[in-house]
């Protein structure tokens, strides 16, 4: 229908724009994903593939209480972890036997894949799932073989469980591998040609969805949906989480990070859970940035949603839902300095018909569109909707309020598209406008409005709080030749290391960004005493520390007497 009025209007596509199932992607906007495996009975974020089937033993499983809190805090898809990095297989796959099938849950029976399908089925959630392409058991993994080992067990996912909506793909320890990713692509299209592919790398051709560039939880400002192909397939996470104005791809980024530290259940982070105002923060710089949600909820061992999870998220939504509920220019008078035709005019901004949209003529690319409320309004954010099935049209705007008769201005953005929205300090006004400052063509808008979000005290201890790294429980450390690897058991922000430094010449320090180290630090000339400050990492689970020993020194003799401190300096 909307295709018919754009040609009636003689509107045209500007540059790369978004696929039938990129749009119906854009207006799923919350999406969970559900971290669960043989890693929640190890206390492990990355298992090695050797763990044994019997680990897996939830007492409690229940895939629809899942769905109950999800549906409940306005989610509308789902995706789950059918088979992370070490392998194991949630469902029964007759092509490897690290399955399910072998382990005492349901006595060999069971099949989570199906419960957690049929489940999304009875709640009106529409079911994802993600299969590792890095398996660290398959004694295939890094052959040919392993592209027909891996079709077959995502062509099992694809025919046997009905509609499947979005196939994760994660690039993590798979940039090497040669993987035939357009024999797995056809096999998601041929059999599912409604599922949404999110990957990078060498998938970068057919995917749909793109990382964000960070597994903090925040898009960027711009993050325009379009982006250039090669910065998917080298993982460029700068332009991953801003995209980029005019490249030749439209594939919006998709915002995964989750309410724990972790992407698996561990009990001892159960005082650091996303709080409620945390959670709402992380809407507006993600769906609020023209990106998609997707918020993990790691289910604990007893195959449940936590409590704390599930109060945290259930808040927040209450909260989302209380500052949405009314648009407070709702009635206003509605004008503008130029319209294509009467049946796009301004005002149909605030009607709330995704059918319906303002375009300005032709030839005004800098619009201004001014609202006149019926009376003073209190408020403290907006949403703004670009038609983004015309492409990325607009490149600057700012949103102004008038204040003792001069406009004050809110925002000066560049990027709108599905959807941008932004929180600032309360402000009273009867006149709020839109002022277009740069655009390519005439701009077309879907919507507008501006509410007025609670304030809401954080209670629950943040992220931000935790201090030595390297002191946590779930940490791991592994030493390789002259490699010292530890992995946090969750995901930090930290900027300074500490470390005696005996023995050492000379580190390098890598922090791993989600797919692949990125290097952080180097000292050339380490002290005794070493410390080194450097730039913030906003988010972290492992890191590697490259060292040059002193003749006659070795890493695994020094291992046990290293003391070293990884933690966020204030």
């Amino acid at each position: 229908m909307l295709h018919n009025q754009f040609e009636a209007l003689g509107l045209k596509p500007y540059g790369a724009v978004p696929s039938r199932r990129q749009m119906d992607w854009y207006r799923r906007e919350a999406t969970a994903f559900f971290h669960f495996g043989v890693n929640t009975f190890t206390d492990l974020e990355w298992g090695d593939g050797t763990e044994a089937e019997k680990m897996f033993n939830p007492t409690e499983l229940d895939c629809r209480q899942w769905m109950r809190v999800i549906k409940q805090a306005g989610f509308t898809t789902a995706i789950l972890t059918a088979k992370h990095h070490d392998g194991f297989c949630l469902w029964p796959s007759e092509y490897s036997e690290h399955t399910i099938a072998k382990s005492p849950y349901k006595e060999g029976k069971g099949d989570v894949v199906r419960e957690f399908v049929e489940a999304c089925h009875e709640y009106g959630i529409k079911p994802g799932l993600y299969l590792s392409p890095w398996d660290r058991h398959s004694k295939y993994w890094g052959t040919d073989a392993y592209n027909t080992y891996y079709n077959n067990q995502l062509t099992e996912l694809m025919t046997q469980y009905g509609r499947i909506y979005e196939c994760w793909w994660d690039g993590a320890g798979s940039t090497e591998a040669q993987y035939d990713w357009g024999r797995w692509a056809y096999t998601v299209r041929t059999h599912q040609p409604d599922c949404i592919i999110f990957g990078s790398l060498g998938a970068t051709e057919y995917v749909e969805a793109r990382w964000v560039g960070n597994e903090s939880g925040y898009a960027g400002n711009p993050c325009w949906a379009t982006i250039d192909q090669s910065s998917l397939e080298i993982e460029n996470t700068v332009e991953l989480n801003s995209g980029k104005a005019g490249g030749n791809r439209f594939i919006p980024a998709e915002v995964d990070v989750s309410i724990r530290l972790g992407w698996f259940y561990h009990e001892n982070q159960d005082g650091a859970v996303r709080s409620a105002e945390n959670l709402v923060k992380y809407w507006f710089e993600s769906s609020g940035r023209n990106a998609g949600i997707l918020l993990n909820f790691p289910p604990d061992r007893r195959g449940l949603i936590h409590e704390i999870d599930t109060k945290n998220v259930l808040n927040a939504a209450t909260i989302l839902q209380k500052t949405f509920a009314v648009n407070l220019l709702q009635g206003a008078e509605v004008s503008a300095t130029s319209e294509m035709r009467p049946i796009c005019s301004a005002d149909k901004m605030l009607l709330k018909d995704e059918n319906l949209f303002y375009a300005a003529d032709e030839k005004d690319l800098t619009p201004t569109i001014t609202f006149m409320a019926q009376e003073p309004i209190t408020f403290n954010c907006f949403v703004l909707s670009e038609v983004i099935e015309l492409g990325h049209r607009v490149r600057g705007y700012r949103i102004e309020a008038k204040v003792k008769d001069e406009w004050k201005v809110l925002v000066d953005n560049q990027c709108i598209g599905f959807r941008w929205a932004e929180y600032f300090d309360t402000i009273t006004t009867q006149e709020v406008r839109i002022v277009i400052t740069d655009a390519v063509v005439a701009p077309v808008l879907r919507s507008f409005g501006v509410y007025y979000k609670p304030e809401v005290a954080s209670v629950t201890k943040t992220i931000d709080e935790v201090v030595d790294l390297i002191a946590q429980p779930t940490t791991r450390q592994s030493v390789k030749d002259n490699e010292l690897e530890i992995e946090f058991g969750g995901i930090y922000p930290f900027n300074t290391l500490e470390m005696n430094g005996q023995g050492m010449k000379a580190y390098v320090l890598y922090a791993f960004n989600g797919t692949q180290y990125e290097k952080v630090y180097e000292s050339k000339h380490v002290s005794a005493h070493e410390k080194a400050a450097f730039e913030m990492q906003e988010g972290s689970y492992k890191v590697k520390l490259v060292i040059d020993m002193e003749e006659g020194c070795s890493l695994e003799t020094l291992i046990d007497g290293l003391e070293i401190k990884i933690y966020k300096s204030i």
